[in-house]
């Protein structure tokens, strides 16, 4: 059975001062910010692997909404999706991209951005090529389409791949 906390792709990676996964499903690009920031703070890593997702997710008082969350959340949903603009969505991701490069680079930290689900392409940040969507291919996947054990194992081999490439281990 599959265990987030010995599975997931950041405990397969070859590097020996891994502080954390952060990560956590159904996560918003706010919250990736946020908890990036929030740890950055605290632990002073050497490196930050960022996994971004849809623009389509939003945090709102510690919820992560997408126009599909009703079941979960209710109206709330019908309300902060009613006018809901795809320009507006892509633009703040590219911002938000944008904030969280430059804060990286302002303390020094070398960072690689990667694709989850539906991100657009971005300009700004060290972004590995590809998606892992890509990268776990025809693997099993779980709810939402999220990888299973053999897909983060996936994912983990082309990420080790490129920053090995860049020189952050050998």
């Amino acid at each position: 059975m599959f265990d987030p906390e010995r599975d997931a792709w950041p405990e397969h990676l070859e590097v020996l001062d891994f502080i954390e996964n952060q990560a956590q499903p159904g996560y918003s690009n706010d919250a990736i910010v946020r908890t990036t920031v929030e740890t950055i703070e605290i632990a002073m890593p050497d490196f930050a692997i960022i996994a971004w997702t849809t623009p389509h997710r939003i945090e709102v008082n510690g919820k992560h909404l997408t126009p599909t969350s009703h079941r979960k959340y209710g109206s709330i949903c019908d309300q902060v999706f009613l006018d809901w603009d795809e320009d507006w969505a892509v633009n703040k991701f590219h911002t938000q991209v944008e904030l969280l490069y430059t804060y990286l680079t302002s303390k020094s930290i070398p960072s690689a951005f990667i694709r989850t689900f539906d991100v657009p392409d971005s300009i700004v940040g060290n972004w590995i090529p590809g998606s892992m969507v890509e990268w776990m291919g025809d693997c099993p996947k779980g709810p939402g389409g999220h990888p299973l054990e053999l897909g983060h194992k996936q994912i983990a081999k082309h990420v080790n791949e490129y920053i090995r490439d860049i020189g952050w281990f050998s």
